[in-house]
């Protein structure tokens, strides 16, 4: 076992959300500790070569596990983020003279990667004498312009004053910071074993002084002692953190032989699901419904809050089947089989996605989920990517096939357009299936329920009666639960208004069905409670592949904090 325990020397750790650059990292990205040790190695003017060799055996292990402290509370543990203006770095006098050179370097490094035929090793000679030139003319150029002038005319002053901090263009940067708890954690490779590259690691761990921005101070070093994770690779987790894999190194020399750390640049990584380690789970029930999501993320147009939801699934449907074509339908897209007649088996629910839960939780959607069934055949769900495929090169933009704007006329209220993009790893915590999926034997409705059967009177101003008919309704969604496949709750408790922040009042929803000249269904919102663990999504109810019925699993830890969710 390999465990590398990093401490923030500053209490603090300042680095910038990959995909959100309002916002901090937390959990620490593998990626970005191995990008720290890749720096460390490039420290001196000779690379050693063990210290390389053991970065190379350390990209080819498993993703590693961390222990790392996740209850990072969203107004304590995250620092307020302020724009600043900051002067630009100092270029008024010789610009970017090393452009050039950069750009010369960058093409000897493509050439070096190519086939080495004789044409382009002598293409590599000749750039690399052209490199050489170009570095002594740099330095003749900056050695002249060190010297001032005997005697300064106007414009030398103006260019000279221009130097000052203050004189100097500004331009806007945030410096998101998180202020964990506890000030250390780790990264852990249970399945390493680094005897042979233990040393080397420890002397660049040494040399590793910053993780992120400059201002984020750490101190790294190896550990002998066991350490417990709380967040592992895991299909399906809660948390999408950027990791490595062979040819890490490669990409990140080849990336800075282009960028020079001056350029724009992206780090090199893929995403892996991280969750809290947990008992086998593969007892634990779960509903016909899956945790295997394709999600359509919101990146413009209007904010439609969730009363508006099940008018946008319906479109979203409409949409598809337009694309596909009302022939030969699938029974897993239009929910009826071959003669018409509603399909008995699971099918597609398209789910709008409101942001709910925290204190600030507006309910606006977030974006809409093709949330699949459990048993849906792999054949089924290829066709159902090439159809999405097929309207997102239909509706999209130019240039932009994952744009889509999704404008179909709805029945009631005013239309609303909106703009989505399919995302693998969607940017906000709502739009996370893992974030729905937890397993917890506490729910709780972001959208109400429409119930299955007509309970009664539940406005009743007689007690006996609508004690009567809540009793129904709650029977109902006992019923409800069962009928998706997870065991009927011990306990349920209904309400017309909305029991998590940011959630609506049943009365803003829009009658369910929305078709005219169908029995309207009763809806409420509900807490449900089972008596054992399961796993989500919890949707159930008349509504349920449209986005009614949608509960959040409400944790231990969560609820120990009396915070039900994050933004």
């Amino acid at each position: 076992m390999l465990a590398i325990e990093i401490e923030l020397l500053t209490g603090r750790y300042a680095a910038t959300e990959h995909n959100d650059r309002s916002r901090a990292e937390w959990p620490p990205h593998p990626a970005r500790f191995f990008s720290a040790l890749v720096a460390a190695l490039h420290d001196r003017e000779s690379v050693d070569q063990a210290e390389r060799e053991a970065v190379l055996w350390l990209e080819h292990q498993d993703a590693p596990q961390l222990d790392v402290d996740l209850d990072v509370d969203e107004n304590v543990g995250r620092r307020e983020v302020r724009a600043v203006f900051v002067p630009v770095n100092d270029v008024t006098l010789v610009g970017d003279p090393e452009h050039k050179l950069r750009e010369i370097q960058s093409k000897v490094a493509e050439l070096e990667g190519q086939e080495q035929t004789r044409e382009i090793v002598a293409e590599i000679k000749k750039a690399r004498k052209t490199v050489e030139d170009e570095r002594n003319k740099l330095t003749r150029f900056i050695k002249t312009q060190q010297i001032a002038p005997a005697n300064p005319g106007k414009e030398d002053l103006k260019r000279a004053a221009g130097l000052l901090p203050e004189r100097r263009n500004r331009q806007e940067r945030t410096f998101p910071v998180v202020v964990p708890e506890r000030t250390s954690f780790a990264f852990l490779w249970q399945n390493a074993e680094p005897s042979k590259h233990r040393e080397a690691l420890q002397r660049l761990c040494e040399r590793v002084t910053r993780l992120g921005h400059s201002s984020s101070l750490v101190s790294c070093t190896i550990v002998e002692r066991h350490i417990e994770p709380t967040l592992v690779p895991r299909d399906g987790g809660e948390y999408a953190l950027r990791v490595v894999g062979p040819g890490q190194l490669d990409r990140l020399e080849q990336a800075y032989a282009r960028h020079q750390a001056v350029e724009a640049r992206m780090l090199p990584a893929r995403p892996q699901r991280y969750g809290e380690p947990a008992e086998d789970d593969s007892q634990v029930p779960c509903s016909v419904f899956s945790d295997n999501w394709i999600v359509l993320e919101r990146v413009g147009g209007e904010r439609p809050l969730a009363s508006r939801g099940s008018d946008l699934a319906v479109a979203l449907r409409r949409a598809l089947i337009e694309t596909h074509g009302k022939q030969d339908l699938p029974p897993m897209l239009s929910g009826h089989d071959e003669n018409g007649e509603r399909s008995t088996q699971p099918h597609l629910a398209f789910v709008s996605l409101p942001w709910v839960g925290h204190e600030q939780a507006d309910g606006s959607v977030q974006g809409l989920a093709l949330v699949l069934p459990r048993s849906i055949a792999a054949a089924d769900r290829e066709r159902l990517l090439r159809l999405l495929a097929r309207w997102e090169g239909k509706c999209g933009d130019a240039g932009d096939d994952y744009s889509i704007e999704l404008g179909t006329p709805i029945d009631l209220g005013p239309p609303v357009r909106f703009r989505l993009r399919q995302v693998e790893v969607p940017s906000k915590a709502t739009l996370n299936a893992a974030r729905w999926c937890v397993p917890s034997r506490h729910f709780v409705t972001a959208t109400p329920i429409a119930l299955d059967r007509h309970p009664g009177n539940l406005r009743s101003n007689v007690a006996r009666t609508a004690t009567k008919a809540a009793a129904e309704a709650e029977a109902s969604i006992m019923d409800a639960c069962q009928r998706v496949g997870l065991p009927r709750p011990s306990s349920v408790s209904i309400s017309f208004a909305p029991l998590l922040p940011g959630a609506q009042h049943i009365r803003q929803f829009s009658p369910w069905p929305l078709r005219s000249g169908r029995t309207r269904r009763a809806r409420v919102h509900a807490e449900i409670i089972f008596p054992e663990t399961v796993r989500g999504p919890v949707l159930i109810g008349a509504g349920r592949h449209f986005g009614l019925g949608l509960c959040l699993p409400i944790s231990e830890r969560r609820r120990e904090r009396t915070e039900w969710g994050s933004a």
